[in-house]
C-alpha cells in the first residue's frame, strides 16, 4: 500500500511539472497577424445589419470575409500583415464600397468606418477617409518597422539590431542591444511567433548564433518587425527589456529573390 501511494505521488508531481511547462509555453508567444474592424452604416448613420465585408490580400490572393452584427460592426482577426489589401463592402439595395491600398502593420488593430449609399443614387465615386490611430494607442509603447523600411534602411552587419535600434529607448553596444536600460539577455525574440532566444545564455548578444557574430535569421526573409516595451496585449510576455516580433515573408504569385555580396580590396583602404 505504501509503494502504491509513492507511485501515485510521483505521477502527480510529473503531471504538475508538464502542466507548468505547457502553461509557460502558452504565455511566451509572439504576435504574427493583424486585424481589421469598424462599422458599416448608411448615409444617415443607421447601422446596416448583415452587410458583407470582404478583404483580399492582393499579392497572394488570400481572402477574408465577415458580416456586420446588429450594431453594424464587423471584425476580421488573424489577417496577414502587409498588403496592399482591397476591401469591398456590399449590402442589398446599396452600392458597393471598394477601398484599395490598405496596408496592415504587425500587431495593429486597424479600424475603418464605411458608409454605403443607396443604389438609386448615381455616384461618380465613393471615397472613405480614415485616420489611423497612433501605434501607442493600439499596442502600448512600441516601434513598427515595415517591409518598406527594411528595403531602404542601411545595414552594416545584416543583423536585426541594425533595424531595432530605431526604437528611441534602444541602446547599442558591442555585446548587443538593450531597451530601457535592461540587459539584452532579458529581451525576447519571436520569429513567426516562436521564441528564438539564446536559452543557455552563452552569447553576450542574447541571440542564437551571437558567439559567431551572425544574426539568428537572415534579414532577407523578414517582412516586418515590431519592438514592444510595455504592451497592452496580455498575450505578450516573457521579457523585461524589449520584445522583438518578426514575421517572415510569405509567398506570392510572382517569382522573386534577393542576393548580396561583400567586397574588400586595396582601393577601399585609405593611404597612409
Amino acid at each position: 500500500m505504501k509503494r502504491l501511494l509513492q507511485n501515485q505521488f510521483c505521477l502527480f508531481v510529473l503531471a504538475l511539472a508538464v502542466n507548468l511547462v505547457f502553461q509557460q509555453g502558452l504565455f511566451a508567444q509572439g504576435v504574427t497577424t493583424s486585424s481589421l474592424s469598424g462599422t458599416v452604416t448608411d448615409a444617415s448613420g443607421e447601422p446596416l445589419i448583415g452587410a458583407n465585408v470582404v478583404a483580399i490580400h492582393l499579392p497572394s490572393g488570400t481572402t477574408y470575409g465577415t458580416s456586420t452584427d446588429i450594431d453594424g460592426t464587423f471584425n476580421i482577426a488573424n489577417m496577414r500583415v502587409g498588403g496592399p489589401y482591397k476591401i469591398t463592402s456590399s449590402y442589398t439595395g446599396y452600392g458597393d464600397n471598394v477601398v484599395e491600398g490598405i496596408v496592415l502593420r504587425l500587431g495593429e488593430a486597424q479600424r475603418r468606418n464605411i458608409v454605403l449609399e443607396e443604389q438609386a443614387i448615381e455616384l461618380m465615386g465613393i471615397q472613405v477617409v480614415a485616420t489611423r490611430g497612433a501605434t501607442g494607442a493600439n499596442a502600448g509603447s512600441s516601434t513598427q518597422i515595415t517591409s518598406e523600411d527594411l528595403d531602404v534602411l542601411p545595414t552594416l552587419d545584416r543583423d536585426l539590431n541594425d533595424f531595432t535600434r530605431l526604437t528611441p529607448q534602444a541602446s547599442t553596444s558591442v555585446s548587443g542591444i538593450s531597451f530601457a536600460g535592461v540587459n539584452n539577455r532579458y529581451n525576447a525574440i519571436y520569429i513567426d511567433g516562436a521564441v528564438n532566444n539564446d536559452v543557455f545564455g552563452l552569447s553576450s548578444s542574447g541571440t542564437n548564433g551571437g558567439q559567431t557574430g551572425i544574426s539568428p535569421i537572415s534579414v532577407d526573409v523578414i517582412d516586418q518587425i515590431q519592438v514592444v516595451l510595455s504592451p497592452y496585449d496580455v498575450t505578450l510576455g516573457g521579457f523585461a527589456g524589449g520584445g522583438i516580433n518578426a514575421v517572415t515573408k510569405s509567398g506570392t504569385n510572382t517569382f522573386s529573390g534577393t542576393a548580396y555580396y561583400f567586397i574588400k580590396n586595396q582601393d577601399l583602404a585609405g593611404k597612409t
